[in-house]
């Protein structure tokens, strides 16, 4: 198995697929490896991403909240924020006056749309629902809730979120403006581990890619970890091998250098 952070990793700084990586991508998935796409992006907004490279594969989506199939849309897996902490960020994003994703059936709601709301369409392609009042949600389980914020006070709201919801939520930054909360069950590593014993293969037959905080699991889940030369320190310090970065291709010069 080769698994692919998407964002940093897989796609270019304007978030697109290169020919370079789609063919190299498609040799893996010719030579019997299983191709996976892992991100924390909704399952919705890979879709045309494994669509594009010919894949018919199980898809890690939500920072491994949800395990789903490409093509037959059977969910694998699926580990949703409970509905009690969901509600008191809500509240927290209200108080604080903070633009908050709130995912639910693969679906994207938010009090309105705004700046950030625009930001994140044009990455990902998700358009967002606008509700007016997120509380109306109280007593959903949405797969995930993210902050779209300014990148520079970022850091101070992340650990001022990560102290309050210690041990109750899974609490990352994916972005320079995003801030992720999932169940705290829940990884990238962990949901890999999930498709591996699905599909009887063994850890140290995977491969992953990653460039950012959320990709740790899944580079130390993985029997070999590649990180993008673009990577966060941490990331890199945990690979096996550092690559070029995501604007150089570095994910298919990966794969031709070390795998094909």
């Amino acid at each position: 198995m080769a698994a692919f952070d998407l964002d940093g990793t897989l796609l270019n700084s304007n978030h697109e697929l290169s020919s370079e990586n789609c063919k190299a991508l498609q040799q893996l998935a010719d030579n019997d490896i299983l191709v996976v796409l892992v991100s924390g992006r909704m399952h919705r907004s890979i879709k045309p991403i494994s669509d594009e490279i010919g894949l018919k594969n199980p898809i890690i989506s939500y920072n491994g909240g949800m395990v789903k199939h490409a093509i037959t849309d059977e969910v694998y897996h699926h580990t949703p924020v409970p509905a009690e902490y969901a509600s008191m960020i809500v509240r927290d994003c209200n108080d604080q006056n903070l633009h908050l994703n709130y995912c639910l059936n693969d679906e994207l709601y938010v009090v309105e749309r705004n700046e950030w709301s625009e930001l994140y369409e044009v990455r990902t392609g998700v358009p967002a629902i606008p509700i007016g009042n997120l509380q109306q949600m109280d007593d959903k389980t949405p797969t995930k809730l993210l902050i779209i914020h300014k990148a520079e006070e970022l850091e101070q709201l992340l650990e001022r979120f990560k102290s309050k919801y210690l041990d109750k939520l899974y609490v990352t930054q994916t972005q320079p403006e995003y801030i992720e909360f999932m169940n705290p069950n829940v990884t990238k590593g962990n949901a890999l581990m999930a498709l591996c014993n699905r599909f009887k293969i063994p850890l140290d037959a995977v491969v992953a890619f990653g460039d950012s905080y959320n990709d740790e699991s899944l580079l130390k889940t993985a029997g070999y970890s590649i990180a993008m030369e673009n990577a966060v320190t941490p990331i890199k310090d945990c690979a096996d091998y550092i690559t070029t970065t995501n604007d150089d291709n570095g994910v298919a010069k990966a794969i031709w250098d070390l795998i094909l």
